[in-house]
């Protein structure tokens, strides 16, 4: 399967380069008739941040007392705005999830705790140490 990956502008795709255009042009003469599927790319957080923001957690669990699930929990639905969901014909909002968030989202995200909880979020110095030296889980 070949990938062409383009960024629409102004209503149409800009391939970056007249080859790579090229390369798009001739894989549609080579494959008339077949289907083609253009999807969205949609950056989401990244691993890291996923770790980071967990990590943030278990720093406002010991400040606060309150449990990191519960914060979580708390915080998405103070902080996100909820999404609605259709079920069997009636419409109901539920917490919108950190894992849908852009990377630069979950950044606002983080920003938005650190002003509620009054906890800075550590910098990146002590989230890599902590990661360091963070014991390996044997599965």
């Amino acid at each position: 399967m070949t990938v062409f990956i383009f960024t629409a502008r102004q209503g149409k795709p800009d391939f970056g380069s007249e080859y790579n255009r090229a390369r798009f042009i001739d894989d549609l003469k080579n494959h008339e008739g077949k289907d083609y599927r253009i999807e969205r790319i949609k950056y989401t957080r990244s691993l890291d941040q996923n770790r980071l923001y967990w990590f943030y957690l278990g720093i406002i669990e010991k400040e606060t007392g309150n449990n990191a699930n519960d914060l979580h929990e708390y915080l998405k639905r103070a902080l996100l705005p909820p999404r609605s969901l259709k079920v069997l014909g009636k419409t109901i909002q539920v917490p919108s999830s950190t894992t849908d968030l852009s990377k630069l989202a979950m950044g606002d995200y983080m920003e938005k705790i650190c002003a509620l909880v009054n906890v800075p979020i550590p910098d990146t110095k002590t989230y890599q140490q902590y990661m360091e030296s963070a014991p390996l889980k044997n599965n």
